[in-house]
């Protein structure tokens, strides 16, 4: 076994007790795992196309046709630009000081940019127009950071390009930036959801991360946004970081309670230098922790992986009476819906097509995928030579289909039940698909998925591992 990720198992807070996940992940059979998780920063949900070089126009057609039969879509815009960049972050951004004269025309061709790209996959994808979009996400970088002429040139555009009808949309920002006349501009737009990343309520650690927010800004968005009638605020939270201990996210998680929020994302973070990912939001550089030596200094250290788990455990116990975790990582109160966005993408029922438009977008339906370009300066020449910024895309074959149906199921912790998937492919079991059949032979093996008649379900290690279970369970029988 890997005896620096096994160390890092190893190293619990005393306080606290030893987590579940501990056993498993320190029997030698289960060294695939452990070396994920301990290499893997964010967790990501990987759902892979498994044909290289797959040929745009595919691509478009695949897109074409099942955005036609769909019943909704979800539809992205990035904004890239930040004030700053986060110590953890490997996401494609421009930085740039929104105050400066020269930031204007940035912000400028940003909309230009991303509206001539929207007209494209207009004009490639003539389903487009038409389909209804169930939830429209603007996304960053720091979309808040948008003048407020250029976020109504924006939003004039996609309201009147696109079907609109039945959607409800959501608003990505940073504290500093949601100010109380930002969100009534943001209300008064149509939107009504937003979310931030706060990372931590606890100053320290807010600027340990480089955040240059404080925890008194992420409360007053929060009740600002409450004041002016949008309800539906998500908090992002991460555990994980530089000089955060047990005792931190326990704070965190008490202020969670207190502030009696909606819907919270809690994510882990192990940081570890690592190559652009199939998300193409992920960066090849290293982070500014990285950059800066600090990791490891005697001031300040990660969590090792046993308090990461000692960390999630304290999650799923103070949100386990007012919250349902649905997907992976998402909370939301008992009594609220979950994020329709994610599940228009992973339920089983629906898992439905995703059009990402910017920098870094990815963009999938269930026989391919395309990843836009991450670079900003390649992503305006594209575009400027009237060019779709695409980086490359790939195929999905048959059987992988299947499998990646599956696994996206599993994300969403639903049990997964082979009456649906039969729905869906045509009265193909989970278990006709080789793949699926033998991984689940080994998950039940594993004690990490219980299977009752035809119903598939997680167990809480199960629960707590299913990232790793995606990534590194499902491999052709022959390998």
């Amino acid at each position: 076994m890997n005896l620096e990720a096994l160390n890092s198992l190893n190293d619990i807070d005393p306080n606290y007790p030893l987590p579940r996940v501990h056993e498993f992940l320190s029997r030698p059979q289960n060294s695939a795992m452990l070396d994920y998780v301990f290499n893997d920063p964010f967790g990501c949900h990987v759902f892979p196309g498994d044909i290289a070089d797959y040929p745009l126009e595919g691509f478009f057609a695949d897109m074409d046709r099942e955005i036609g039969q769909a019943r909704q879509i979800h539809l992205w815009a990035y904004i890239p630009t930040c004030r700053y960049r986060c110590h953890f972050c490997q996401y494609p951004t421009v930085i740039l000081n929104p105050k400066a004269a020269s930031s204007q025309q940035v912000f400028v061709d940003l909309v230009d940019y991303n509206i001539k790209e929207a007209r494209m996959w207009l004009q490639k994808v003539p389903s487009l127009a038409n389909a209804e979009v169930g939830e429209f996400n603007i996304f960053g970088g720091t979309p808040s950071l948008l003048p407020e002429p250029e976020l109504r040139r924006l939003m004039d555009f996609y309201l009147s390009h696109f079907n609109f009808s039945a959607a409800t949309m959501r608003f990505e920002g940073e504290p500093g930036t949601l100010t109380r006349d930002y969100l009534l501009l943001l209300k008064e737009l149509g939107f009504t959801k937003i979310s931030f990343g706060a990372q931590s309520f606890d100053d320290r650690i807010i600027s340990a991360c480089g955040r240059m927010h404080s925890a008194e800004e992420c409360v007053q968005t929060i009740l600002h946004a409450r004041e002016i009638g949008l309800e539906w605020v998500s908090v992002d939270l991460i555990y994980g970081m530089l000089g955060q201990g047990v005792d931190d996210v326990k704070y965190d998680l008490e202020k969670v309670l207190e502030l009696e929020l909606s819907h919270v994302v809690i994510t882990k973070l192990h940081m570890e230098e690592f190559m652009k990912t199939r998300t193409g939001v992920s960066g090849e550089r290293q982070s500014h922790w990285q950059r800066k030596g600090l990791i490891g200094t005697d001031s300040m250290t990660f969590p090792g992986l046993g308090k990461q788990y000692q960390m999630r455990e304290l999650v799923e116990r103070y949100l386990a009476s007012g919250y349902r975790e649905h997907p992976t990582m998402y909370f939301h109160q008992n009594h609220l819906q979950a994020e329709k966005w994610k599940g228009i993408i992973t339920d089983l029922p629906t898992q439905y097509p995703e059009v990402a438009i910017g920098l870094g977008g990815s963009s999938k339906c269930t026989r391919a995928e395309a990843i836009n370009i991450t670079g900003y300066k390649a992503y305006k020449e594209a575009l400027d030579q009237d060019r779709l910024p695409i980086e490359g895309s790939r195929g999905v074959s048959p059987l992988q289909r299947e499998v990646n149906a599956f696994k996206m199921a599993l994300s969403t912790l639903v049990p997964v039940d082979d009456q649906v998937f039969r729905q869906r492919f045509e009265g193909r079991s989970l278990y006709d698909n080789p793949i699926i059949s033998r991984t689940l032979d080994t998950l039940v093996e594993k004690a990490l998925v219980s299977v009752q008649g035809d119903v598939v379900s997680l167990t809480p290690n199960g629960v707590t591992l299913v990232e790793a279970i995606i990534n590194t369970q499902f491999v052709e029988p022959h390998a």
